[in-house]
């Protein structure tokens, strides 16, 4: 019997030997997915603990509520005076991969989110079922109501427990919404509540599929619709409110319709008669205020020293009824707009648990109900009397009998009064922030970006701020914060719910430039590398013009502090075009031959930024790179030549700045500013053979004029995106020659400021509908300047918000330069500019007044070129910067933004400024048609 006897026995089946011992040691058998110490994290037993009947029952059932086996023993063996436990386990199989065969009307990403059932998760009979219903809730959601879900396993990994998951949708067809009926509404045009509704009958416009969630979005959009036009009582009944599924043609049968139906109780119309608040004054025991700004108020306060956080004045200047809108009808939208109002005002200063009570007291405008407050004195005693005579004043009696005089249709209507009684509560502080939705992204890459932290006063003005901070990273397509209450009346949880979406790029495209030509690139970059935040990304450009290589890496938090760090290199070719030199005698008929040259570069950069207060930055860069000009054709000048004989130059670059950014969307912006500060020392001190000093500053603002609901007027909140926005923008960079610190240098020979230095205006990057050698230029423009002042305005209305834009647009620049840098025959000209031209018009008067006056062709000139070409017009002083001295354009087009290939279609017209105050700007006589701009790449707007 001994040798027959097993080593482990069941528990169950042997209660009586094992019971009442000691466990020594618990071990574990058939996991292969869930480890030991996960199993042991579910069970109370441990080594050292008295096993008892309760205990191995409570195990056994909190192993098998876990869902993770189907299968359970638990074992024992004698040991010594105590006894060993062995837990043998069969686990349920974990999903290795979810595939959705059939899902083409709905991306299978938002499958993947929604359903409970996840990867590397076990797969339990309920979580099938859930997902299913999630699956098909989400079609129906989507119109898809004839949708079906079958649920397939492929055959068991048994090394890994692992199988592969299949749902097969068949997904249907749309059903369209071939009528919708509102019932009930005796006062409300029928086609006014429909206008509101997302919901819309098929036809040749609109596809009217049927959506379940729509339906019931529509059923409270009726309602606020009806409330918002004074029919406080207004709401749905579910006896007539349904919808149907039926034949389009019941003999035919070849085609599903959803019939619709709203059954609405529209009750009293109702008017506004106007506010009246106040604080909640009620004293507690110790006889002060229980509920008015406690922390402004300790006890032993002075009656006559009560403040409370707000005086009534300050609220009631944020209301938009107002005492002057007695008499219209009580809109009950406004009303919650006042009454959030409040709320808000109190939260941005830290008192989220402030209540705003509303009591409504209803007047009918009657003779009899006026009489009543209109005849005070004879109310049976003093206190009577003035209850009511303070109640004439609260309720605007004047006013309505105004009313009930002027306007006798409104006789027998029902008035609305509402008092507004506050309690400031106490101040709210932030217990907890938790933050869900995140699988790859870290914590603290979102913590960070919180202008608050625990333990701080709840500021709502911080919290908007810090949701903005943390959806412009880019990392998430939605950010929501929700609040909770704390641990007691003075703490509230911040809830942050994040939807990430992917952060790395494979792209490729090309890009645009008036100057830079057409070029392709390859772009490789991930955002968000591990999580942490971290971006890098590597750049490969290559055109008839431009060749760039670029590779970067960004760590925006160093040691999770508000301190950034960049580090990048790059290699540049760009061949540089430099004028057309006849190479036949005849110029009329001339073969023209253009010059040109490279200008090669190879650097690196490293960088160091800084965010402080709310929305401020300040950054610094050093930039190191060799120049050198190579490969010139045989008509460049010698100036060129003498740069290509220098070879390889060195260029010492320290960037300053400082910026501030409070934009609300940096992706597609609708408000706010963004202000860059930047100083570049080249140079000087810092060595190399360029010297200068460069200022640029930067400032766009946003502003939104109002959206496609046309200030409320189109009752469909869906409009609200589709925001008409303008962007004001101005942009200047001003070079100022400098000279070096270390030996000397010849700026003849080799210039300060060289080549690759110079600016230039025109084309899609700066001036649209202008070249950069235009022939309305002055000619010192045509090679570059030192400095350049650039305006543009654009007005962006939505085709679809974050897709297509068409853009009416107005540019303004101009360049000008620094009189040191006229040197050699350059200097020459400049002083001796004004004595040349007044010779030549002496010598030859008639031919050059028709130089300066016709072109070509006989048409009138918009200026003199002696005029346009004076180099004290271009001259950078502030008389210089004036709108004479601008080259402007307009236009109209399209914003397209694809996000690996971002197009700009515009067309622009170059305007003559005038200085006519009724009419700025005219046309060029000669050049008044439309030139077209295309655009790839976001190079500037």
């Amino acid at each position: 019997m001994l040798l027959l006897y097993p080593k482990w026995q069941n528990l169950y089946s042997s209660k009586s030997v094992y019971l009442d011992r000691k466990i020594t040691k618990i071990e574990f058998a058939g996991n292969i997915n869930t480890s030991a110490s996960d199993i042991a994290d579910i069970i109370d037993m441990k080594p050292g603990m008295v096993l008892s009947q309760d205990l191995l029952d409570a195990d056994m059932r909190a192993l098998f509520q876990s869902g993770f086996f189907f299968h359970i023993d638990i074992l024992g063996e004698l040991d010594g005076e105590g006894v060993k436990i062995l837990v043998q386990v069969k686990e349920r199989p974990r999903v290795k991969d979810i595939e959705f065969i059939g899902a083409d009307e709905v991306f299978p990403s938002d499958l993947r989110d929604k359903i409970p059932l996840k990867e590397n998760e076990v797969i339990t009979p309920k979580k099938v079922q859930l997902s299913k219903e999630v699956i098909l809730k989400k079609y129906r959601d989507e119109g898809f109501f004839l949708a079906y879900v079958r649920f397939e396993l492929e055959p068991l990994d048994q090394k890994t427990n692992t199988v592969k998951v299949k749902f097969i949708i068949d997904e249907g067809e749309e059903i369209p919404v071939s009528k919708i009926n509102i019932f009930g509404n005796s006062e409300i045009d029928t086609f006014d509540l429909q206008s509101v509704l997302d919901l819309k009958e098929s036809g040749l416009i609109e596809s009217g599929v049927f959506k379940e969630a729509a339906f019931e979005t529509d059923k409270q959009k009726i309602v606020a619709y009806m409330k918002s036009r004074g029919y406080v009582d207004a709401e749905i009944s579910n006896d007539g409110t349904n919808w149907e599924i039926k034949w389009e043609n019941p003999k035919k049968k070849d085609k599903r319709v959803v019939v619709v139906n709203f059954k609405v109780v529209e009750g009293e119309q109702y008017f506004y008669n106007g506010y009246t608040t106040k604080h909640d004054m009620t004293l507690g025991p110790n006889n002060m205020p229980i509920y008015l700004n406690k922390e402004g108020n300790p006890p032993g306060t002075p009656l006559e020293e009560w403040r409370p956080v707000y005086e009534v004045k300050y609220l009631q200047d944020q209301y938009e009824f107002s005492t002057n809108d007695v008499g219209d009808v009580f809109d009950e939208s406004k009303f919650q707009k006042d009454r959030g109002s409040i709320n808000e005002a109190y939260s941005a200063k830290g008192y989220l648990f402030a209540q705003v009570i509303p009591r409504r007291k209803i007047i009918e405008l009657t003779d009899e109900s006026l009489a009543r407050y209109e005849n005070c004195q004879k109310r049976s005693s003093p206190e009577a009397v003035k209850d009511c005579e303070e109640e004439y004043v609260a309720l605007n009696i004047a006013k309505l009998r105004k009313v009930y005089d002027s306007k006798p249709s409104l006789r027998g209507k029902k008035f609305i009064h509402v008092d507004f009684t506050i309690r400031e509560n106490n101040l709210a502080f932030v217990e907890n922030i938790i933050i869900k939705g995140n699988k790859k992204t870290l914590d603290r890459v979102i913590r960070r970006e919180l202008l608050f932290k625990p333990g701080d006063l709840f500021n709502s003005t911080l919290v908007n701020r810090s949701r903005e901070r943390i959806f412009n990273l880019g990392y998430f397509k939605e950010v929501n914060f929700n609040m909770r209450p704390g641990s007691d009346e003075t703490k509230m949880n911040l809830i942050i719910e994040v939807v990430e979406q992917p952060t790395g790029t494979v792209s490729m495209g090309g890009g645009y430039g008036t100057i830079t030509g057409f070029s392709i690139f390859t772009q490789l970059g991930e955002n968000n590398l591990n999580g942490s935040g971290q971006q890098i990304t590597g750049r490969i450009e290559f055109g008839p013009i431009r060749r760039f290589l670029q590779i970067s890496w960004t760590e925006p938090w160093l040691r999770d502090k508000p301190w950034s760090l960049t580090l990048s290199a790059f290699y540049s070719s760009r061949t540089l075009f430099v004028g057309a030199t006849s190479i036949t005698e005849n110029n009329n008929q001339g073969i023209k031959e253009a010059a040109s040259y490279e200008r090669a570069g190879v650097g690196v950069s490293a960088g160091i930024g800084h965010r402080f207060l709310v929305n401020w930055t300040h950054f610094h860069r050093y930039s190191p790179s060799f120049f050198a000009s190579t490969r010139p054709s045989s008509l460049v000048s010698d100036q060129v030549l003498a740069e290509v004989n220098r070879g390889w130059q060195f260029r010492s670059q320290l960037t300053n700045g400082v910026a501030y950014d409070n934009r609300d969307n940096v992706f597609n912006t609708t408000q706010g500013f963004n202000l860059v500060l930047s100083i570049d020392n080249v140079g000087q001190y810092l060595a190399g053979e360029s010297h200068f000093d460069q200022y640029s500053p930067i400032l766009e603002y946003y502003h939104t004029w109002f959206d496609y609901t046309l200030f409320g007027l189109i009752r469909k909140n869906i409009l609200r995106r589709w925001r008409v926005v303008q962007q004001f923008r101005t942009s200047s960079v001003f070079t100022y020659e400098r000279a070096p610190k270390y030996g000397r240098q010849d700026k003849e020979k080799i210039p300060y400021i060289q080549v690759q230095d110079r600016l230039f205006l025109g084309g899609y990057e700066s001036l649209r509908g202008w070249f950069f050698d235009d022939k309305y230029y002055p000619e010192e423009w045509r090679n570059g300047a030192a400095s350049r002042v650039l305006f543009t305005t654009e007005l962006r209305f939505p085709i679809e918000p974050s897709l297509l834009w068409f853009v009416v647009f107005m540019d303004a620049g101009a360049m000008y330069e620094e009189v040191n840098r006229a040197i050699g025959e350059r200097k020459e000209a400049f002083q001796n500019y004004d004595s040349v031209v007044r010779a030549q018009r002496f010598a030859d008067p008639a031919a050059t007044y028709l130089f300066e006056t016709f072109n070509s062709s006989g048409q009138k000139l918009p200026m003199s070129p002696y005029e346009l070409n004076d180099p004290g017009r271009l001259v950078l002083s502030g008389k210089n910067i004036s709108l004479q001295n601008f080259k402007y354009s307009w236009g109209f087009g399209l914003r397209i933004q694809i996000p690996v290939l971002p197009l700009r279609i515009y067309f622009a017209q170059k305007i003559l400024y005038t200085g006519d105050a009724e009419a700025p700007f005219s046309t060029y006589p000669d050049t008044n048609a439309f030139q077209f701009v295309f655009g790839i790449g976001d190079l500037r707007f």
